[in-house]
C-alpha cells in the first residue's frame, strides 16, 4: 500500500522562472506617448525580452538616475553638460544615441504685433541686453517679460547651450517649474515670450502666437512647420536622444536599436518628430508647389 500511495504521487513541478523586474526609461512627460508607442511596438516583436516602464523626469534628473544606478535608459534633450560627462567618467560611463528631433517654438501672447525673432535677438533677450518690446518694434509692449523652463528641465540647458554659447541666463529671466506654467504666463500677458517644446505650443493652440525663426539677424525668417522640422531648416532644433550605460542590458541595446531602426523611425514620424536615422522625403501636391 505504501508503494502503491507512493506512485500515485505526481512529480514536484519544475520552479517557475521570476520574471525580471521592469527596466526603466527616465523622461519628459510630454514624450511619454511616443516612447509608449515605441515600447509597444517592441515589445510585440521580442514578447520574450524584459518589460520596460516609462519615469517621468526632467533632463537633468533623469541623466543623475542613470549615473547613479537608479534607471537604466534616460531621454536626453540636449547636449550633455560637463557636470553630467564628469560624473559618467567616475561611474561606470555612459553613450547617447540621437533617435529623433524636435523643435523649440517660440511663442507669445496673440495681442502682440511680432511675427518673427531672430536666434541673435532671442539670445540678447535671455542675456537681460534686450530688455523692451520697443527695441524690437513694438513701441507699447513694454518690458518683455522672458521664460525659460525650470533647471531641471532639457529646455532650460538647451537654451543656455543654443543660445547663450554657455552662458547663464541674466537674473531677470522668469524660470517657472514646468513648460505648462510658461505657456499659461504667455497666453495671459501680453508682453511675455517664452521658448517651448513644439508639443506644448501646438496644444495651446490659439491661446498663444508661434514666432518663425531666422538663425541671424537679417537673415530669412522660418516658420514652424511639419516639413522645417523634418528637413531640419527650423533654426531651434533639438535632439532627442536615448541615453544608457556604458555597458547597457541586453533588452535596452536592443531596444535602442529598434528605435533606431526603419521601425521604430516610423514611429517618430508618425507621432510628428524628425526621424534622426532614416531620410524623410517629402512630396508636395500641385496646390501646395504653388
Amino acid at each position: 500500500m505504501a508503494a502503491l500511495a507512493c506512485g500515485a504521487c505526481s512529480s514536484p513541478s519544475p520552479p517557475r522562472k521570476t520574471p525580471s523586474p521592469p527596466l526603466t526609461l527616465a523622461g519628459t512627460e510630454y514624450l511619454a506617448p511616443l516612447f509608449r508607442a515605441e515600447i509597444r511596438e517592441f515589445r510585440d516583436r521580442y514578447p520574450d525580452s524584459d518589460s520596460i516602464v516609462i519615469r517621468p523626469s526632467g533632463s537633468a534628473e533623469g541623466m543623475e538616475w542613470l549615473v547613479n544606478g537608479e534607471v537604466s535608459m534616460s531621454l536626453l534633450l540636449r547636449e550633455l553638460t560637463d557636470p553630467e560627462v564628469e560624473a559618467a567618467i567616475r561611474r561606470n560611463g555612459m553613450q547617447a544615441f540621437p533617435v529623433a528631433w524636435d523643435a523649440v517654438s517660440v511663442i507669445v501672447n496673440p495681442a502682440s504685433p511680432i511675427e518673427q525673432i531672430s536666434r541673435t535677438e532671442l539670445a540678447a533677450i535671455y542675456r537681460g541686453e534686450t530688455k523692451e518690446w520697443a527695441s524690437l518694434g513694438w513701441r507699447q509692449g513694454g518690458e518683455i517679460i522672458a521664460m525659460t523652463a525650470g533647471p531641471k528641465l532639457g529646455i532650460y540647458a538647451y537654451l543656455e547651450q543654443a543660445l547663450l554659447g554657455g552662458d547663464s541666463y541674466a537674473p531677470s529671466v522668469y524660470a517657472p517649474a514646468t513648460e505648462e506654467e510658461a505657456v499659461g504666463v504667455v497666453a495671459t500677458r501680453r508682453n511675455a515670450l517664452a521658448c517651448v517644446s513644439r508639443p506644448l505650443a501646438e496644444q495651446a493652440g490659439s491661446s498663444v502666437k508661434t514666432l518663425e525663426v531666422s538663425p541671424a539677424l537679417g537673415l530669412a525668417s522660418v516658420p514652424m512647420t511639419r516639413e522645417t522640422l523634418v528637413t531640419r531648416r527650423y533654426p531651434l532644433l533639438k535632439p532627442i536622444s536615448i541615453a544608457t550605460s556604458a555597458k547597457p542590458a541586453p533588452t535596452v541595446s536592443n531596444f535602442v536599436n529598434f528605435v533606431s531602426g526603419m521601425d521604430g523611425q516610423r514611429i517618430i514620424a508618425r507621432h510628428g518628430y524628425a526621424p534622426a536615422a532614416v531620410p524623410i522625403q517629402i512630396i508636395r501636391t500641385a496646390e501646395e508647389a504653388e
